[in-house]
C-alpha cells in the first residue's frame, strides 16, 4: 500500500499497537499455513477480538500491506540474513516481514517502533536467539533502507516486479499485452487503497437521502463518478454496526461491480438469469433496477453459497429472486430459451481486483488461467441457451486476460450463428465511452478509470429483441 496512505499510529510503542501487530503476526502465520484468503482471515480475527477503530485500522493495514509486498520483503530479509527465510519457522518469517514492511511503507511508524515491537514479538513466538536476530537484521534493513540493490529499469521484469511487489510470470504477460508504461501503471494502480463503495438500496432510499443519514452517523461519503446509485464511504468502526446498514439501506459493491447489472439493463417484469449469482450483490442491484418487479432465477453450484444471496436480497427488502442450486454447465431443457436476460460473472483468475485481494497473485499460477477458460466458455455456451430468441446476455469477469475475455467472447460468437454483440455505448457514462474497445466490449482498467479491473460484453440472440 502507498507510503502516503498509511496509517498514521500516534502511540506505536504502547500496547494496544503491539496487540494489534500480534494479532497480525497470527493471521499472515495462518495465511501462509493453511493458504487462507487474507479478508477472510482478517474478519475471523476481527469478529473475535474487541478492536477500537484504530487498532483494526492498524491490523488491517499490516495485513494487507505485509502480503500485498510479500515479494520485496522478502528480497529486503535475504541481503541481510545468512540463511534462507524458508528455514525460519513460519512465526519468526511473519515477524520479519512485518517489521520489514513497516521500515519500508510506513513512513509514520518510527523504525525504532517497529524494530522493538518485532522483538517483542519474536521473544514470545521464538526464543532469545531469534529475537536477538530479529533485531540485528530489521536494524540492518532501517539503516541501509536507502541504498538497497534495486534492479536497473533496464531490467524491466525483475524491476518492476520488485520494485511493484508481482510475481514474475504477471509482469511477463502484462509487458507481452501492455508494454513498460501501462504495465507500470497498472502495477501502480494495483498497489493503491481502494475506496470503501457501497450501493444504495434505491427501494427504500435515494443515494442523496442516504448520504445525509451517514452524515448523521458520523460517516463522510460523495457521490460515485460512474455509478447513479455508489457512495465512497470514510469510516472507522464495523460497517455492519451501522443503522443504516441493519436496515437494508445500503450495501457493499464496488462501482466496476455495479455497471455490470446497468449494462444488462433489465427492465420490470422480465425473466433474469443469474448463471452464478453469489454472493447476490449484481443480483439484488438488478432487482432494483427492476423495481422489484418480475422474477430473477439467481442459481450457484453450492447451496451454502445461495444462502448468502437469499440473506442479502431478505436484508434489503427484495422479494422477486429465487434461488435455485444448479451446475451453470448444464442447465435443465426445461429452462433453455426461458429467460429474457441472462447474466454470467464467470469464476475468473481476479488478476483485474488485486488492489483489493492482493493476496491473489500469490494464490495464481499461469496454468489456472488455461483452464478457467476452458470453463468460462462452458458457462457461456449454457447461458446463452437459456436466454429466448431476441434475448440478451452480459458476460463479466473481474479480470482483463485474453484468454478469459475478448477470446472467449470470440470464439464463442464465431461459432454461434445466432448471436451478435449488442452495442453498450448508450448505456455507458459519458466519461466511460471510451472504455467501449470494440462493439459489445467494455474494459475497465484500475491505471485508466480508477476502477477495479472489469471486462464486460453484451451478446444479443437474433431475433425479436427487448429494449437495450
Amino acid at each position: 500500500m502507498n507510503k502516503e496512505n498509511a496509517f498514521q499510529e500516534n502511540n506505536p510503542s504502547q500496547e494496544p499497537g503491539l496487540k494489534a501487530r500480534e494479532m497480525a503476526v497470527q493471521v499472515l502465520k495462518e495465511i501462509e499455513e493453511k493458504n487462507a484468503y487474507a479478508n477472510l482471515a482478517i474478519n475471523k480475527v476481527l469478529n473475535r477480538s474487541s478492536f477500537p477503530g484504530v487498532q483494526r485500522a492498524l491490523l488491517t493495514e499490516l495485513v494487507y500491506g505485509t502480503i500485498q509486498r510479500l515479494n520485496t520483503l522478502d528480497w529486503v530479509l535475504s541481503l541481510f540474513l545468512s540463511q534462507p527465510l524458508g528455514k525460519f519457522t513460519p512465526w519468526i518469517r511473519s515477524i520479519l516481514r512485518l517489521g520489514a514492511y513497516q521500515i519500508l511503507y510506513l513512513d509514520r511508524v518510527p523504525d525504532s517502533a517497529a524494530v522493538d515491537e518485532s522483538v517483542k514479538l519474536a521473544k514470545k513466538f521464538g526464543h532469545k536467539g531469534v529475537a536477538g536476530l530479529t533485531n540485528a537484521v530489521l536494524r540492518k534493513v532501517s539503516s541501509e533502507k536507502e541504498q538497497l540493490p534495486w534492479p536497473c529499469k533496464e531490467n524491466e521484469e525483475e524491476y518492476l516486479s520488485l520494485h511493484y511487489s508481482y510475481p514474475p510470470w504477471i509482469i511477463r504477460r502484462w509487458l507481452s499485452l501492455l508494454g513498460f508504461e501501462d504495465t507500470e501503471a497498472l502495477c501502480i494502480a494495483g498497489n493503491a487503497v481502494p475506496p470503501l463503495t457501497v450501493r444504495t438500496n434505491t427501494l427504500r432510499i435515494s443515494r442523496q437521502e442516504l448520504k445525509q443519514k451517514l452524515l448523521e452517523e458520523g460517516v463522510k461519503a460523495r457521490e460515485c463518478h460512474y455509478t447513479t446509485e455508489g457512495l465512497h464511504l470514510s469510516l472507522d468502526g464495523k460497517l455492519s454496526g451501522l443503522k443504516s446498514f441493519q436496515e437494508g439501506l445500503f450495501q457493499v459493491q464496488g462501482e466496476s461491480s455495479m455497471l455490470v447489472s446497468t449494462l444488462l439493463n433489465p427492465q420490470p417484469g422480465e425473466f433474469i438469469l443469474d448463471l452464478c449469482s453469489a454472493p447476490g450483490g449484481k443480483t439484488v442491484h438488478m432487482a432494483m433496477l427492476m423495481q422489484n418487479q418480475g422474477k430473477i432465477m439467481a442459481s450457484d453450484l453450492y447451496a451454502q453459497r445461495l444462502r448468502l444471496v437469499n440473506e442479502a436480497a431478505e436484508r434489503q427488502g427484495v422479494s422477486i429472486i429465487h434461488t435455485k442450486r444448479l451446475d451453470g454447465r448444464n442447465i435443465p431443457s426445461a429452462l433453455k430459451g426461458s429467460f429474457d436476460r441472462a447474466l454470467l460473472d464467470v469464476p475468473c483468475s481476479g488478476l483485474g481486483v488485486i488492489r483489493r485481494k492482493g493476496d491473489l497473485k500469490w494464490k495464481r499460477v499461469p496454468e489456472d488461467i488455461t483452464s478457467l477458460k476452458l470453463l468460462q466458455a462452458e458457462l457461456l455456451k449454457e447461458a446463452y441457451s437459456a436466454i429466448k430468441p431476441g434475448g440478451v446476455l452480459v458476460y463479466s469477469a473481474c479480470t482483463l486476460e485474453p484468454e478469459e475475455t475478448d477470446q472467449v467472447i470470440a470464439d464463442f460468437i464465431s461459432e454461434e450463428k445466432s448471436s451478435s454483440p449488442a452495442l453498450l455505448s448508450p448505456l455507458l457514462p459519458q466519461e466511460l465511452q471510451n472504455a467501449e474497445t470494440g462493439e459489445g466490449i467494455v474494459k475497465l482498467w484500475p491505471h485508466k478509470h480508477d476502477l477495479d479491473g472489469f471486462f464486460i460484453a453484451k451478446i444479443r440472440k437474433n431475433g425479436q429483441l427487448p429494449h437495450g
